[in-house]
């Protein structure tokens, strides 16, 4: 007996069905066949390409198809390695357009927007509705343009942008490479890890969903936690794997800068790191990156070998930043990374090191001050402008695939003027990044 034996006909997946609904005939005239064959492939091959298929592509598919015929191929296998060519093609893997004239811009076609939105948005092909917008040529104006952009921001699909802009903005990736030290922080487990990415994300997905105003990044009176997190942060009355919305202390969390993943990702396995996290705020928060350290000064924990520094971790780094080379850029730092001192290595709530007490007071090079996490937020929150135009820009070079420009500066401001205006909705922010010209247009190689 050859088997397999009592195996049931397999379920083809709905793609498969709808593109490949009406068999190729094997015994039919060769022209005949032909045309079968391009009435089947060519609605595949221009959704791959994402464009219509132009016929010379066509004439090549169909003509690998007969190749493959010739060789003694039957249908099926002949038609599979003819679909493997449209997967395998350069119109497929990349994302191709035409390039302006040399000097000059365009406005990118219908069909380019297509794909612009659904890769910003979806990070994946146009969906049947939006790739019928492109090839009839509706999108163009500014109401189709926001039409679809705010009916993509609905669709389940638009979790891909919270996954992998948040992965980029916040540095959630680097969660991957994290590996505190087991003895000082022995309950951090995979587990915890994914709740703490999930925590994030969760958040960021509500913010979407809900249209809510991007300033709750800053501070908000609620996070999403499973029993897991939960117990992480001391938080009662959660229990189970489902994630929920809860309220949180306001003293102690709220906002992107009380969740565990994000102390996690700007600290070191051992302990926090002031610096990290000042430069984190600096960076992904306000825009203004400090600028890169000079050379040949040596790590907190080297400088300790050759010269031991003494005392609490602040009051080493304040010894260590006596250098003037160090200190001007430090001072910008520094403050921002000891508000949040209450958290430790691992997002976890403390009032002490272990050994000394901790102390999240700073005072920031304007001479505001502040004596904790949620005196610090209070201040950031007062330079919501700037927070604004950083969000505008990270998500605008999200969206564009490229760094920005000096030329971009008047879309950026465009697009936080018009967020401001419009009650700081996360939904304004990305209804105008796809009517910048950055977004619309294309310049020249």
């Amino acid at each position: 007996m050859i088997g397999p034996v009592g195996v049931m006909p397999e379920e083809l997946p709905e793609a498969h069905k709808r593109f490949f609904s009406k068999p190729i005939e094997a015994k039919i005239d060769r022209d005949t066949q032909r045309q079968q064959v391009r009435d089947l492939v060519r609605p595949l091959a221009s959704r791959a390409f994402r464009r219509r298929a132009t016929d010379a592509e066509m004439d090549g598919l169909v003509a690998l198809f007969d190749f493959a015929r010739e060789k003694g191929e039957t249908v099926e296998r002949s038609m599979q390695i003819t679909t493997s060519a449209i997967l395998v093609s350069p119109s497929f893997l990349f994302r191709i357009e035409k390039d302006a004239p040399s000097g000059k811009t365009r406005t990118v076609s219908d069909v380019e927007m297509a794909s612009r939105l659904s890769y910003f948005l979806w990070s994946s092909l146009p969906d049947d509705e939006l790739f019928r917008a492109g090839v009839k040529g509706e999108l163009h104006t500014d109401k189709q343009l926001i039409e679809q952009a705010l009916r993509m921001l609905k669709d389940p699909k638009s979790k891909a942008l919270v996954e992998n802009f948040a992965g980029q903005w916040l540095q959630l990736r680097n969660l991957d490479t994290f590996f505190p030290d087991k003895e000082r922080f022995p309950d951090y487990d995979d587990a915890l890890k994914s709740a703490m990415r999930r925590e994030t994300e969760e958040f960021f997905s509500y913010l979407v969903r809900e249209d809510r105003s991007v300033l709750e990044f800053l501070d908000a009176d609620y996070t999403f936690v499973n029993e897991r997190l939960a117990k992480h942060y001391g938080l009662q009355g959660v229990s189970g794997e489902e994630f929920r919305r809860v309220s949180v202390d306001p003293a102690q969390r709220g906002g992107l800068l009380g969740q565990a993943s994000i102390l996690s990702v700007t600290s070191n396995p051992t302990r926090t790191s002031p610096v990290k996290r000042g430069k984190w705020i600096l960076e992904n928060l306000f825009a203004s990156p400090p600028p890169p350290p000079p050379p040949n000064v040596p790590e907190l924990a080297v400088e300790n070998k050759e010269k031991p520094l003494t005392g609490t971790l602040r009051q080493q780094m304040e010894q260590h930043r006596s250098d003037p080379s160090c200190a001007a850029c430090h001072q910008l730092m520094d403050p921002l990374g000891f508000g949040l001192e209450n958290y430790n290595a691992v997002g976890a709530w403390r009032t002490d090191d272990g050994l000394h007490p901790v102390d999240p007071s700073g005072e920031l090079p304007d001479g505001r001050s502040f004596k904790g996490p949620a005196e610090l937020k209070t201040i950031l929150k007062g330079r919501e402008e700037e927070f604004r135009r950083c969000f505008a820009e990270k998500m605008l070079t999200y969206a564009i695939g490229r760094g920005l420009e000096h030329y971009d500066a008047c879309a950026v401001q465009r697009i936080s003027r018009e967020c401001a205006e419009n009650g700081n909705r996360f939904s304004v922010i990305v209804t105008e990044i796809v009517l910048s010209p950055a977004f619309r247009q294309r310049e020249s190689p």
